[in-house]
């Protein structure tokens, strides 16, 4: 009996064995198709590092609208819009390092000054000069360009002989308020008669006299005629070349 025991109970622990292991196969089976696949969360998107800044665009700003601009008056020197002073209109100096010298005027030996014009006034003298030589006529410039600082010096000069700044004005513009600052006016006398220099006797020589005929041909006028309606005094060797636009 033991022994035909032992030989069932041999065959019986294999073949139970193979029974729970294809049972356990077959749950196994069973379970991986009936298994729902994962779901996968996407990960979040990375955006890349730019480790070279890109360009930034240039903001182009419309450009500003200009401030209206009102109407202005003529173009003119500030000077000019002054009041006239004694019967004297006001003249900016010009450029002193533009001036050209036409010659020199000296009262003996012992003073000797150079006379300047502007360019265009200094041609035009030089022109009427040698017409006047080729008649024998000896026209000498005497005072041409003169600054404000000059003109200052002049007419305390005059102040201290007239006794006034009115009466001095009469000989003499304030300074400021002479043609002479512009380097378009200029003094002249007889080279042949000295002593009449800017006197009233200049009227009297032949070069006055042909002034009076000729000099407007090359651009010349008396700025100070007898009775004239500034009031100042009668210069006749006070001449201002008129093709310039800033007298009045």
């Amino acid at each position: 009996m033991n022994k035909s025991f032992w030989s069932s109970f041999r065959f019986l622990v294999p073949a139970t064995l193979l029974v729970v292991g294809l049972i356990l196969n077959g749950y196994a089976i069973v379970k991986f198709l009936t298994k729902k696949p994962a779901t996968v969360t996407p990960s979040p998107s990375v955006t890349p590092t730019v480790l070279v800044s890109p360009t930034p665009e240039k903001t182009i700003s419309p450009s500003p609208t200009p401030p209206a601009i009102a109407p202005s008056i003529e173009q003119k020197s500030v000077l000019t819009l002054k009041k006239p002073k004694f019967g004297h209109f006001p003249y900016q100096e010009g450029d002193a390092q533009q001036m050209v010298i036409i010659g020199s005027y000296a009262t003996g030996a012992e003073y000797q000054r150079f006379e300047k014009l502007a360019p265009e006034a200094a041609l035009a003298l030089m022109k009427m000069i040698y017409a006047a030589r080729d008649e024998g006529v000896w026209i000498v410039p005497v005072s041409g360009f003169r600054t404000i600082a000059d003109q200052k010096q002049l007419f305390q000069y005059q102040i201290q002989r007239q006794g006034s700044p009115e009466k001095a004005a009469k000989v003499s513009a304030p300074p400021g308020y002479s043609e002479h600052h512009t380097g378009f006016a200029i003094d002249l006398t007889d080279g042949n008669f000295p002593k009449k220099d800017i006197t009233y006797e200049f009227a009297e020589t032949k070069a006055f006299q042909w002034l009076i005929d000729n000099a407007d041909k090359y651009g010349f006028e008396l700025s100070f005629p007898e009775n004239n309606p500034q009031g100042v005094s009668y210069e006749p060797w006070h001449w201002r070349f008129f093709k310039y636009d800033g007298f009045q």
